[in-house]
């Protein structure tokens, strides 16, 4: 899932291209350690010691989740627009 921009005008584009993956790439593995680990925890620890301030934070990290999932729609269009602006790209 590496894309590179090339080309004698790409200029700093495969600089901030790679940032953008990474940021992308960052983001989901958030995502799928809160979905995965973070949250059934906290749910399962706030029934175990009846703690109604971890039931709390589990809604704020499920909350979490819809603003990760536009981060990654975002950034995902980022990408398209600066591939979409340089003919010079390949998926490598």
């Amino acid at each position: 899932m590496t894309e590179q921009v090339t080309g004698p005008r790409s200029g700093p584009l495969p600089e901030l291209l790679r940032i953008l993956w990474s940021a992308r790439i960052d983001t989901t593995a958030n995502r799928w350690h809160l979905t995965r680990r973070v949250i059934p925890e906290l749910k399962t620890l706030a029934d175990a010691v009846a703690d109604a301030r971890l039931g709390e934070a589990a809604k704020h990290a499920e909350a979490a989740i819809a603003h990760l999932d536009i981060m990654v729609e975002e950034l995902r269009t980022a990408i398209d627009f600066i591939q979409a602006q340089n003919p010079d790209h390949r998926t490598g």
